[in-house]
């Protein structure tokens, strides 16, 4: 049986089949059937079609042929002259470094969806942020500062996005919140006695009442202070995930989630489910509020309500993403079964 050769590009992922045969194109060779040298490296040209669908401004990279032979790629400088693109260019280190262009078009779809889960659910939005419990607040930040880490220096665009809303500040506020919560719920534990002082027990240790501020939570705001001192997200996230490693309580049921968090919950999936609404399902933005303006884009303006709200107000982009669904008649029900079946056929094509 013949068999074809299938050339993969390194950036994009487009597949191109090829037929038996063997010919000279424009800076490639196309190889016939059975050539056995598995995957082949389109040439640096095409770089420019995988970062344009990327949704990245390619208007200034261009490639060239070497008279040596091979391509080099180039963009112009801020004088209008051409140069070689140096190694550590971000976008092209972004290629090398992680293997794949950032899709600006793909903005954490799984927000939206989870987004819709909340909405959708029985008692409502809040009911079903809160079913989640404390513990999870602190493991989904932890998870979202490691995030934001390898991100630094390498897609500071998506780190901005994130960091608007999950950052040092709520890291602070959040310690805060556990240290006091703590601190209130140690009164209320039951006391046992040793030679006449009482002492409570937590996680199998016991502690004497007198000492439980010296013991366990000055080292808490001892920790709380290096989060507050973190001078890179890789030092926050380690300094964050070091405090709740700390945190010398495991019984999360009378502890409730930190307020701060959850606005911050609100207004990163009311950002993302805007911004995927407004890229791939035809919406546009709510008219009846103070950031529209007539044609401006859609999207400059959800930016600029973003950076308005991003300081404890998530809760008015979330308001302002639910006017966004009224008045684009998208039912949250409907939109959910829409996905529910197209995921179904496309594990059918499997």
């Amino acid at each position: 049986m013949t068999r074809e050769t299938k050339v993969i590009c390194p950036v994009c992922g487009s597949e191109v089949a090829i037929g038996a045969h063997e010919h000279q194109v424009s800076n490639a060779t196309v190889i016939g059937a059975d050539s056995g040298l598995g995957t082949i490296h389109l040439p640096i040209s095409k770089r420019g079609d995988a970062l344009r669908n990327a949704g990245i401004d390619t208007s200034k990279y261009f490639s060239i042929n070497l008279p040596t032979g091979g391509t080099q790629m180039m963009k112009m400088n801020d004088n209008g002259i051409p140069e070689a693109v140096a190694a550590d260019d971000p976008v092209i280190a972004a290629i090398n470094q992680q293997g794949y262009v950032p899709n600006r078009n793909l903005f954490r779809r799984w927000i939206m969806s989870q987004t819709f889960h909340g909405l959708s659910a029985y008692g409502g939005y809040s009911k079903w942020l809160k079913s989640h419990g404390f513990g999870y607040t602190w493991k989904m930040f932890i998870e979202e500062l490691r995030v934001q880490a390898k991100l630094y220096g390498r897609d500071n665009e998506n780190f901005s996005a994130r960091n608007r809303w999950f950052n040092k500040k709520l890291a602070l506020e959040m310690s805060l919140d556990c240290i006091e919560q703590f601190r209130t719920n140690i009164k209320y534990m039951p006391r046992r006695k040793c030679k006449g002082l009482p002492y409570v027990t937590i996680l199998g240790k016991h502690y004497f009442v007198s000492d439980v501020e010296r013991k366990l939570i000055a080292p808490m705001e001892a920790l709380r202070s290096v989060i507050a001192n973190a001078s890179s997200p890789m030092a926050l996230y380690l300094a964050v995930r070091k405090f709740w490693c700390a945190f010398p309580e495991r019984n999360y049921f009378n502890y409730r989630q930190c307020a701060a968090w959850k606005d911050a919950f609100k207004g990163m999936g009311a950002y993302a489910t805007m911004q995927n609404l407004l890229r791939f399902h035809g919406c546009h933005f709510p008219k009846d509020n103070m950031f529209y303006v007539s044609g401006k884009s859609d999207l400059s303006m959800l930016e600029h309500a973003a950076e308005i709200y991003e300081d404890g107000e998530g809760w008015r982009l979330f308001g302002l993403m639910k006017q966004m669904l009224t008045e684009n008649g998208v039912e949250i029900k409907a939109k959910m079964a829409e996905w529910r079946e197209a995921k179904r056929a496309k594990n059918l094509r499997r």
